[in-house]
Order: structure tokens, then C-alpha cells, then sequence
């Protein structure tokens, strides 16, 4: 600039001089003027920059020594954390790009929902926001870490939303520290205060023991002696006096005195008990005859230990006791054992009688469960197993029995166990061993086996003489059988374990209708094996997360809108593939592990749900299955207050067949409170089962769900369509929605439609779909109502 000035000054004074060469002048005086300019501009950049780079090295060294880490949302799935941020949450710090579902992997399944809706709140305003939520690292260690974030807008207009992250680990820790600091201090105040009692009482109750225990030698008349074992002197009590029969002076006495008060005969071994104890720091246990001035005996027993006081003296500190009518009693107990031995045979005889009642059944007479074992165990281990041929064993179950019991009461179920004794007994005869093993549960050993036809005449016998009806205080009693037959080797099998296939066979037979007799076989072993593999796998998919949530949607039958969502549970099994309910969830039941599956169905679905929702797309409510199990779960509302669920945003769809006429009251109180959450009841299956209209009223449920069953045969069936209009005019009048599954065509939904019905699903619109083709169909759908 100052260049500048001068450069005018001069051109003044040429102008004025000689204005000729003033225009030769000016060009070069303007490049040297915008030269100037130019190198000033540069000079003021550079000086920002270098203030810019100081500001940004002071920020980042900031950022480092907090390890204070950043995040931006870049789209509808995508998301930036730099490389502090990705190391927090246990990723390379290499990698910045993410997606939501990956970001949220790295967190605790139960703070997913949590920081979802964090992320909502932060993308809907400018006000900032912040949560804390756990992150389970790959080394097992669990870290907290606190977020914050808002939404702001760019010179440009554009919105952005984006915040930072940082490890409160210490901070969680501290905070609970403290927490256990102040209860730790109250804590040892109160334990203070009650030792300055104890202390304060302390004293008397030393006396009070003294006291008592002087009381309780006396009341023993136990004596107390001290031997010193440096002078051979001991000192005694008065009732150590007295029970050796001496006059008490000083207290003082010595060995040889104790010694002149014993039997001759016992002197040399008391005192070579005395020694032993002295010499080997034993204790000194010794019992003894007391010779008294009547020539009466007394037998004395003495006990005592090694004992080093203060000044370093070793003594011998003991009791004494008079045992005389311990011994008296002894030589009676000798007396009588003499007695008992010579009635030894009655004793035999007896004995033989309990070890039959101990193998027998008492109402019927039969061999017992124990009986049959050791039978069993003879079979295939005696010497004579290698000489015997297959054996066969039936297993019979009683049909009906429990009937007559339940109805007719507990002499008539006797009466009913007595008469099959008596018939097994009639058709077996000498082929085999009876045996009934508990309840209604007999066996049948058959032995040696050399024609099948034997055993399967035996079963038919059985069944046909069950099959005649008896007579119990003037009431007709029917009970059938049904029979399980295995076969066996005596030289290559363990029998129990015949016993076992027996077992199974009869489980099959009860299975195809009962009143029958079916035979094990290699493929009901393949079967129970198939079980019992689909069992372990199911337990194992849980804990590799092999199970999935899918959906189908519901559609608004007047506006066809998606009006909600079925959320279904999906096996994606390693090498079977895909797998449906029906092929898993039968042993899922048995292992009771379906709380576990509805639990996680329902968590991903409110996952899936909120993470559409940050992507704009917003699914009115999900559906999904409720086993009577959950209902039946004490800790249900505590689980579900965890996932932070929103009044109408879930329905729980319960089976009509379990619930509604269930008078438990755990699972009442469930249903009231999972009301009170905003959770919608809907009744699944509706019109399959026996529900009463009284029942309907008393659950108030939201929806009714018409069965598949019913609905697909509406376009060909008058019946079919008038039982569907039938419940829909039903559920109108007491206020309740209806939904329909298994809505096949187009011509269904129409027909629905014009019944009134509220919502459709079915493969009209779309089958099940996982989670990722759903929301594009959703959006699909919305686009096109949009349009």
C-alpha cells in the first residue's frame, strides 16, 4: 500500500513535469501496483493458514489426549466414525465407513433400541442430545461409552447431523465405587457401634460361661486335674478327690498316690498311658478301676492334653469322670446281643419274608420295578446267558385307567390294576416274568424267544381279554391296553436297554390311537436319534444366532396401505437350509426354549422397525407370537419394560387354544399389565378352537385373526363364507377389528372386503420376507400411494 502511495506521488509530478512521458509511465505503474496487491493478498493467506493449521493441531491434540472420537450419519444405512471413534467400539481405526446395522453390532443387544432412539432424537432438531450405552469388545471387556450429537445446517442449506464419542468406562466405575464406599461406611459405623456393645458386655459373659460351666461339672461330677510334668506333682479338684475316694486338704498330689487308687491290675498300663502322652505329645485318654474303701469298684475314665503356659511349663490339663454305669450297661448290651443271636433263625426267617415284599407289588402281587431289574441284570450276565436264545419284552400301559380313577376314585383304580394282574396272569402263564413297575406300567419278559408269532399271540391275547368290560360296584369299566415289544440277545445286549426300545415302541403306540402293539425298530431309533440331533442343533443355533426374523405384511382391506407387519421366526439351519416353525418349533416346546425364541423375534423386530424409521419409512405396528409359556413367565413385564416399546407399536398374538379359557393367575396379571404397556392383544387362530363369547368379552382383545383354514375355501364354499361373515359381524358389534390370513388371490380380498373386514394378509400381497426384502417392498408400496 505504501508502495502504492509513492508510485502516485511520482506519476503526479511527471503529469505536471512532462505529460508525454507520464503515458509511457502509467502501464508499467499499474503492473507494479497489482504486483504489490498481489503479494500482500498472499502474505494475509498465508498467515491465516498458518493460524488454521495451529488451530487444527491444537484441536486434534485435544482429540488424542481424550481420545474424544467423531460421527456423522451420511444417509439413510450409512454412517462415518473416525479412527478414535471406530476404536472405541473395538474396529480397526483404519475403517471409517459404516452402516447402522454395523455400527450397532459392536453394541449390547439391550442397548440397540436404546441408541437407535438416540439417534432419532439427534436427527430431528438442532437441540443436542446424548446417551450412554455399553460396547462388548472381542476381548470380552465391556466399555461404556457416552455419545452426543445434533442436527445442523451448512452455509449451503444442507442438513447434517453428526456429534462425538467418547469411553466413560472410569466414570461407571468410579460412580460405583463411591456408591459402595458410603454403603461400605455405614456399613462399618453400625458394625462400630455393635462391637463397643459386645465389648461393654463382654465380661459378664465371660463369668456367665464360667459360671455355667462350673455347673455343668458339677451337675456331671466331673473332676479337674493339672499335671505338671517337670515335678511329678498335679493339683486336683474336690470332686477329683472324690472320685478316687481321697480326703481333700491341699489340692496337691502326685503320681504315686493316683496310682495307690487304682486296681493293681490296671496301674501298670495307666501309667504307661501317662508316659506315652508326656513323651510323644499325645493325648491322654485312659480308663481305669477305682479301688473305694467298701471294696466297691468304680471305673473312672480321665482325658487331657499337652498344654505350654506362658512361662514355658508343659502340662497335662484334663477331666475326669466316674463311667461306671456306662460299663454296667455295656456288659447288658453284651447280654443281649448273646440273646439275639441265639433267635437268629427267626431273624432268617423273617428276612426272607421283607426281601419278598421288597420284590413284590403288595396290591397286586406282582414282582416290582427292583424285581424286574435284577431279573434283567440275570438275563444278560449269568452264565446260563450263553446258552439262551432272544428274549422279548413288552411294555403295557393301562388306557382309560385314569378315568376310572379320576371318576370312580382309588378302589376302583385298585380294582382295575388287580383285574390286569389277574388277566396277564392268565394269558402269560409260565412264557414269562410279570412285572407291574408304577402306576399303571406293567412289564413282560419273555425269556427265551423262538418264534416272533409266540410274542405278538401273547400281546393279541392281552389286548382282546382287556377289551371285555368289568364290573365295580354296580359301574361297567372299560380299559384298554397298549403294548410296546422289543427284542433282544441275551449274549450281545445290556436287557435295560431293551427295556428302553420297549419304551419307545409303546410311546409309538399310544401315538397311532392306542388299544394296539407296535414293535421297535431301527427307523423309530432313527427317529428319536433325528430328535434328539434337531434338539442339540436347535439349542446350538440359538447360541450362533442361526435364527432370524421375516415378515409379512397386513394390508388395510378398504385403503390397501400396509397397515402392519407379522413378524416370523425363521431357522436358518447350516445345512439344511431355510426352515420353517413347523419343522423345529414342536421340539423347541420340549426343551422350553420358545420364550427365548419369542424373545428374540420380538427384539429384532422393534430393531428392524426403528432402524426403517430413521430411514423414513414408517410401519404402523408388528404382530408377532406369544407362547403360553411367556405368559406363564414371572419376570415377563421385566423384559419387556427393557425394550422401551411404544403404546401401539406391538401386538402380541396369542393362540386361541391356550389362553382364553386359562383361569392361571400369573398369566391374567400378565395379560392386564401387558395392556397397561400399550401392547395390543390379538387372538390368533381364530375359529379352530372352543373359545366362548363370555370368554371374548372378558379379555377385550383388539383384533380377531380369522384362520387360513377358513378363509381359503370362502370363493367355492357357502359354508365356509357364511362362518367367516359370521365371526366378522361378531367381532363388529363387540368393537373388535378383524384380520384375515390366507388371502391367496385377489378375489379373496375382495370377497373379505365386502364382508367387512378390516386387514388382509396373505401371499396375495406377499410371502414371509427377511428383513432387508421387506422394507424394499415396503418402500415400494409407498412409493406407489404416493404416486
Amino acid at each position: 500500500m505504501l508502495f502504492g502511495a509513492s508510485a502516485g506521488v511520482s506519476l503526479a509530478l511527471i503529469y505536471f513535469i512532462d505529460p508525454a512521458s507520464f503515458w509511457i509511465a502509467l502501464p508499467l505503474t499499474i503492473i507494479l501496483l497489482l504486483v504489490a496487491e498481489r503479494n500482500h493478498n498472499l502474505t494475509m493467506i498465508h498467515i491465516r493458514e498458518s493460524k488454521l493449521l495451529e488451530l487444527s493441531q491444537r484441536f486434534k491434540l485435544a482429540m488424542d489426549s481424550s481420545n474424544i472420537g467423531l460421527w456423522e450419519l451420511n444417509g439413510d444405512d450409512a454412517c462415518y466414525l473416525d479412527g478414535r471413534a471406530a476404536g472405541l467400539h473395538g474396529y480397526p481405526t483404519t475403517e471409517n465407513e459404516f452402516s447402522l446395522s454395523r455400527w450397532l453390532e459392536a453394541v449390547v443387544p439391550e442397548d440397540r433400541i436404546k441408541i437407535t432412539d438416540f439417534l432419532t432424537h439427534c436427527t430431528q432438531g438442532e437441540e443436542t442430545h446424548s446417551e450412554v450405552y455399553r460396547v462388548q469388545l472381542r476381548s470380552g471387556e465391556l466399555r461404556y461409552l457416552r455419545a452426543a450429537g445434533s442436527n445442523y445446517s451448512t452455509a449451503d442449506g444442507a442438513r447434517h447431523t453428526s456429534g462425538i464419542i467418547w469411553d466413560v468406562t472410569s466414570d461407571m466405575q468410579v460412580a460405583e465405587t463411591l456408591k459402595n464406599s458410603v454403603y461400605s461406611s455405614h456399613v462399618k459405623n453400625a458394625e462400630l457401634e455393635l462391637a463397643l456393645q459386645e465389648l461393654s458386655s463382654r465380661e459378664h459373659d465371660l463369668m456367665e460361661l464360667s459360671r455355667r460351666l462350673d455347673f455343668a461339672l458339677q451337675s456331671y461330677n466331673c473332676g479337674i486335674w493339672e499335671a505338671n510334668l517337670s515335678t511329678d506333682h498335679s493339683y486336683w479338684d474336690r470332686r477329683m478327690h472324690q472320685l478316687y475316694g481321697l480326703d481333700y486338704t491341699t489340692g496337691y498330689t502326685d503320681r504315686a498316690t493316683w496310682l495307690n487308687c487304682l486296681h493293681p491290675d490296671d496301674r501298670e498300663k495307666a501309667s504307661a498311658d501317662a508316659d506315652r502322652c508326656a513323651a510323644n505329645n499325645e493325648p491322654f485318654s485312659s480308663i481305669q478301676r477305682v479301688l473305694l474303701q467298701d471294696e466297691e469298684v468304680r471305673y473312672v475314665r480321665s482325658v487331657g492334653s499337652i498344654h505350654i503356659d506362658r512361662d514355658g511349663l508343659r502340662k497335662v490339663i484334663g477331666i475326669a469322670f466316674d463311667i461306671t454305669a456306662d460299663v454296667r450297661l455295656a456288659d447288658e448290651l453284651k447280654a443281649a446281643k448273646e440273646e439275639a443271636e441265639a433267635r437268629n433263625a427267626e431273624l432268617i426267617e423273617a428276612k426272607s419274608h421283607i426281601e419278598h415284599n421288597a420284590l413284590h407289588d403288595p396290591l397286586t402281587g406282582l414282582p416290582n420295578r427292583r424285581k424286574l431289574d435284577l431279573e434283567l441284570d440275570y438275563l444278560t450276565s449269568s452264565p446260563v446267558a450263553a446258552g439262551r436264545a432272544r428274549f422279548a419284552i413288552l411294555h403295557l400301559d393301562l388306557d382309560r385307567f385314569k378315568q376310572i380313577n379320576d371318576t370312580l376314585g382309588h378302589a376302583a383304580g385298585d380294582a382295575t390294576l388287580a383285574r390286569a394282574a389277574e388277566l396277564l396272569r392268565l394269558n402269560v402263564g409260565d412264557a414269562g416274568v410279570i412285572a407291574r413297575i408304577g402306576g399303571d406300567e406293567f412289564v413282560i419278559l419273555i425269556s427265551q424267544v423262538t418264534d416272533k408269532y409266540i410274542v405278538t399271540s401273547i400281546a393279541s391275547n392281552i389286548i382282546a381279554a382287556f377289551q371285555h368290560p368289568f364290573d365295580f360296584q354296580g359301574f361297567t369299566c372299560r380299559c384298554g391296553v397298549s403294548i410296546g415289544i422289543a427284542f433282544g440277545d441275551a449274549q450281545d445286549n445290556d436287557a435295560r436297554k431293551i427295556l428302553i426300545n420297549a419304551d419307545l415302541a409303546l410311546y409309538r403306540a399310544k401315538a397311532m390311537g392306542r388299544n394296539r402293539y407296535e414293535f421297535f425298530t431301527q427307523n423309530l431309533q432313527a427317529e428319536i436319534v433325528n430328535h434328539k440331533r434337531t434338539a442339540d442343533e436347535i439349542l446350538a443355533g440359538l447360541e450362533k444366532g442361526e435364527f432370524e426374523t421375516w415378515y409379512q405384511p397386513q394390508l388395510c382391506a378398504r385403503t390397501g396401505e400396509i397397515a402392519g407387519m407379522e413378524a416370523l421366526v425363521r431357522w436358518r439351519h447350516p445345512t439344511r437350509g431355510l426352515l420353517t416353525p413347523d419343522k423345529f418349533l414342536g421340539i423347541a416346546e420340549e426343551l422350553d426354549v420358545v420364550q427365548a425364541l419369542d424373545r428374540l423375534t420380538l427384539q429384532s423386530a422393534l430393531q428392524d422397525r426403528r432402524l426403517w424409521s430413521l430411514k423414513g419409512l414408517e410401519i404402523p405396528r408388528v404382530s408377532v407370537n406369544v407362547s403360553i409359556r411367556r405368559l406363564h413367565d414371572a419376570q415377563l413385564l421385566e423384559s419387556l419394560h427393557q425394550l422401551y416399546i411404544m403404546p401401539g407399536e406391538v401386538v402380541f398374538e396369542l393362540v386361541e387354544s391356550i389362553f382364553l379359557d386359562d383361569s392361571d393367575e400369573q398369566v391374567v396379571q400378565n395379560l392386564d399389565q401387558v395392556k397397561e404397556l400399550g401392547i395390543d392383544i390379538e387372538i390368533d387362530d381364530f375359529g379352530t378352537g372352543h373359545t366362548s363369547l363370555i370368554s371374548l368379552l372378558r379379555l377385550k382383545p383388539k383384533r380377531l385373526k380369522i384362520d387360513r383354514q377358513l378363509v381359503m375355501p370362502i370363493l367355492g364354499s357357502p359354508q365356509e363364507r357364511a362362518l367367516v361373515r359370521s365371526i366378522i359381524d361378531i367381532a363388529r358389534s363387540l368393537g373388535v377389528e378383524t384380520v384375515a390370513e390366507g388371502v391367496e388371490t385377489m378375489e379373496h380380498a375382495a370377497m373379505l372386503k365386502d364382508m367387512g373386514c378390516d386387514i388382509l394378509q396373505g401371499y396375495a400381497f406377499a410371502a414371509p420376507l427377511p428383513a432387508q426384502e421387506f422394507s424394499a417392498y415396503a418402500m415400494q408400496q409407498e412409493l406407489r400411494r404416493v404416486s
